[in-house]
């Protein structure tokens, strides 16, 4: 990958192909977890542009908060000479597209959000409160896990009472994944694991944004994807919303052309060619 400096930070970077750009915004622990979905014949018609966030991968640190993140986005995008392009956030990924969208409106073309976690405080005050039980012991487990030693522990503790898969989801996502995650283990758990628990975005921030909004999601039995739906419909009544049948939070990894296939055909629906032809 290719390097550079942005507020303070070495990030690191690659770009694909040629077209109108799509940059993909990975989630918490794994850089290098949505490299299949951007590596997709589905947008071969689009530059694809993934960078490793601050903190992970081959990007510098230290972590920062979403709002730093957002703008390191963009940037990122300044020194491409990208004046606009098409989002694709998934999970804590997510959350930070919908700060660059809300911060930034200017910037982005279309937003894909593939399951971002709901606020805190939407959830307590949502028909979806019980998920706060859930989610908090989850947080206290992966801590002592990672507190004793154990990274694996800890991603198991965390992921496994919504009935997810960490391991066979990084092994699809390449060779040296599953090590990556355990190296940088300490930019969330230390730092970005309390930040999605005090994150907070309201429909007075959604107003502000003006570009297409797509929201993804599986249909599978993890009880947040339903809250996740109806936080972004909260935010954003008016959004096209996409489900994979059969799916779950990492088919990012592990079926990645079902999962690119409708979000390229979004961001074409919302490209200047598009418009241009309309």
């Amino acid at each position: 990958m290719k390097t550079t400096t942005v507020n303070g930070t070495e990030l690191a970077y690659e770009v694909q192909g040629e077209g109108e750009p799509v940059l993909f915004i990975h989630g918490a622990i794994w850089a290098d977890f949505l490299r299949p979905l951007a590596e997709q014949p589905a947008f071969s018609e689009f530059q694809r542009i993934r960078y490793h966030r601050r903190g992970y991968g081959e990007s510098g640190g230290p972590a920062g908060g979403f709002d730093l993140q957002a703008a390191d986005v963009v940037a990122l995008l300044d020194h491409l000479g990208v004046d606009r392009a098409h989002l694709v956030g998934h999970s804590e990924g997510a959350m930070i597209a919908l700060v660059l969208a809300s911060s930034y409106p200017d910037r982005v073309r279309s937003l894909a959000l593939l399951e971002p976690l709901p606020s805190s405080s939407w959830l307590a005050a949502s028909n979806f409160a019980d998920l706060l039980g859930i989610l908090g012991p989850a947080f206290e487990a992966m801590a002592g896990h990672y507190q004793a030693g154990d990274v694996a522990g800890a991603f198991d503790a965390l992921f496994e009472p919504t009935g997810l898969d960490w391991r066979t989801a990084t092994k699809a996502a390449g060779p040296g994944v599953i090590d990556q995650g355990i190296r940088d283990a300490a930019t969330f758990i230390e730092t970005e694991a309390s930040a999605l628990v005090d994150w907070t975005f309201d429909p007075d921030q959604a107003a502000t944004i003006t570009s297409p909004v797509l929201s993804w999601s599986a249909a599978s039995e993890n009880p947040l994807n339903p809250a996740t739906r109806a936080f972004l419909h909260a935010l954003f009544p008016d959004h096209e919303e996409t489900t994979l049948t059969n799916g779950d939070h990492f088919s990012v990894t592990t079926n990645p052309s079902a999962v690119a296939a409708p979000i390229a055909t979004f961001a074409s629906r919302c490209s200047d060619a598009a418009t241009f032809r309309g």
